[in-house]
């Protein structure tokens, strides 16, 4: 008898072990999801915005002129994030959203708060920086 209830013991520790673990895994988790709330209503902004104003014909690149305010340089990756008006020419929005920029774009020109004209080059939502300049 002693050898079983011990069993029965132990299989119930475990079972209410492995249900505590999953609760605290399920509490990180949806801690972690929370801390990335930001990051996911601007991906479902975008995703919105393409729903209400379709982005440009993936099948054809295009070239369109912009402005915006610099809020973010990442020079080691070569992209930077522009808070930028409509842009007509590829049906989007004033938004801000980060960009590859072109490797003949020299970024040591331009710091965080800039107000900037740029052209972009792409097709569908995928659009690469090909210059900028300041904005008068």
């Amino acid at each position: 008898m002693y050898f079983v209830d011990n069993h029965r013991r132990a299989s119930r520790a475990g079972v209410l072990a492995a249900t505590l673990l999953g609760a605290a895994l399920t509490l990180q988790a949806g801690a972690a999801s929370a801390q990335g709330m930001s990051d996911m209503k601007d991906m479902k902004d975008m995703k919105d915005m393409q729903k209400t104003a379709p982005m440009s014909d993936t099948k054809a690149a295009k070239t369109a002129t912009a402005s915006g305010t610099v809020t973010a340089l990442n020079a080691a990756d070569h992209k930077i994030t522009f808070d930028h008006g409509p842009i007509p020419a590829i049906n989007w929005p004033a938004m801000k959203m980060e960009f590859a920029v072109a490797p003949s774009v020299d970024l040591t020109k331009v710091k965080t708060g800039d107000k900037v004209n740029f052209t972009l080059s792409g097709s569908g939502g995928t659009y690469t920086v090909q210059s900028i300049t300041p904005a008068p």
